[in-house]
Order: structure tokens, then sequence, then C-alpha cells
């Protein structure tokens, strides 16, 4: 598994330098498997969590990204994207000048199996509705809500039967045990919510490196950026040539 590595702090001999700074942007999805990891990249400033039910509204998501981006880039010298292309982030990382790495994968569950394991689990069973940790915890009143459909009550409709609806064409939900969070808990959440949307529960078992790899990629390109940054502070702080005073023209 790859390792995180964790710069040595300089000695009271060395030249303390500007540390780097690197931005995180992610969906609530990865929140739990993320915080585990970044408690280890001290190099990290800034953290912003977005939800999940951006997915639901592609274009929404992109923009809101971009918003997010805008905002952090002027503040760190790297920003990390917890997501896939998701349907609408694809060439979103060319749009800016500070590097923003982004996960060349299509589906940001693969960081939590691997694309190649979630294409089988799609092949196993096309109707499947995965959840990771992230997920777990999210219930039916959270999907009604999330996808406005409480409304539907003053219309006299059922919200909970609209939200199975738009469920029928999953079949199984496939939680992923990451290892975070308390296991039992987490599967309780995920048998509720497989019981109120009538999909079938099965378990599996997280890999995370490709997360851990991309997670690394941020960082050179954070400490890339920072060099380059000092390397700028240096030679605006360096005094220019001495000119010669009035007397000794």
């Amino acid at each position: 598994m790859p390792r995180l590595l964790i710069p040595t702090p300089p000695t009271d001999s060395e030249p303390r330098e500007a540390p780097m700074r690197l931005g995180v942007i992610a969906c609530t999805a990865l929140k739990p498997e993320l915080e585990r990891l970044l408690a280890a990249v001290p190099e990290v400033s800034r953290v912003i969590y977005l939800e999940a039910a951006l997915h639901n509204r592609p274009h929404n998501m992109r923009q809101r990204l971009k918003a997010e981006i805008r905002a952090l880039a002027p503040l760190v010298d790297a920003v990390f994207l917890g997501y896939g292309f998701c349907r609408s982030l694809r060439g979103l990382e060319r749009e800016f000048d500070v590097p923003v790495i982004l996960p060349q994968i299509d589906d940001c569950i693969s960081l939590l199996l691997t694309p190649q394991r979630y294409t089988e689990e799609i092949r196993r069973e096309a109707g499947t509705w995965f959840i990771p940790p992230g997920y777990a915890e999210v219930s039916a009143q959270m999907v009604i809500e999330a996808l406005n459909l409480d409304r539907l009550a003053r219309h006299g409709k059922d919200p909970m039967a609209m939200a199975r609806r738009l469920f029928t064409h999953y079949r199984r939900g496939l939680f992923i045990d990451t290892g975070v969070g308390d296991l039992q808990a987490l599967l309780a959440g995920a048998r509720q919510f497989c019981e109120d949307f009538n999909l079938t529960l099965e378990t599996t078992t997280a890999d995370t490196r490709l997360l851990e790899t991309w997670l690394d990629k941020a960082r050179s390109a954070a400490a890339q950026a920072a060099k380059q940054r000092r390397d700028g502070q240096s030679a605006a702080e360096k005094p220019g040539p001495d000119l010669p005073s009035a007397g000794d023209i």
C-alpha cells in the first residue's frame, strides 16, 4: 500500500521556509476516508466538503466547484479534488492557474474500490446503489429533502412513494467497508436504507490505495508550486545594484 510521506520538520540549525499549503475540496461520500488520511498530512490548510446531493445536478456541481476553487486559490499552492469525473467534471482542472488535482476516473466511488472493481460490481448487478460510510447515514428522509420531494406533500402526494419510484431501477445496496467508523452502526444505517427502498444489502471491502495515490500527487504538486512561490519571493526581495549618488556624478 502506498505510504503518504510526511516531511521531517527542520531543525533549529536549518532555515525555515514558508510551508506549502494544500487545499482539499471533496464530496461528503469520501469524508470519513479523507479525514483519516488527511490527519497525517500537515500541509493541508483548508478542507471543504460539499453535499453529495450535488451529483443530482451535474452542471450545478461543476459551477459550484469552480466557485469554491476560485475562492480557495489565493490561499493555497494546490487544490486536491475528492471527486471523479462524475458526469460533469472532466477537464475542470485545466481551467485554473493554481494546480488542481482531479483523479482521472469516472466516479468518486472508484477511489474506494478501484475502477476495475467498480466495473465488476456493475457487471454483477447494473442496479447497484453504492453505500460507502459517507452514505451509510443517509436516510430516506434525507433523500426526500435533497430531491425537494417534501413539497409534494402540499399537493396531497406521498414523497416517499415518489422517492421509491426514483429507485425502481436499483436492486441492491452495496455497503463498502473502508475500515472507518462504527461498523455495526454503519451497517444498521445501510440496512435501514435498503429496507426503505426495497434493495438487497450486500457488503464488500474497500481498496483506498488509489485515493492515497492521487492525494500524494496533490502533495507533490503543492510542494512544487510552493517552491516556485518561495523562489519568486526570494527574487523579489534581493536588493538591486547600488546606484551612484548625486555627489559621485
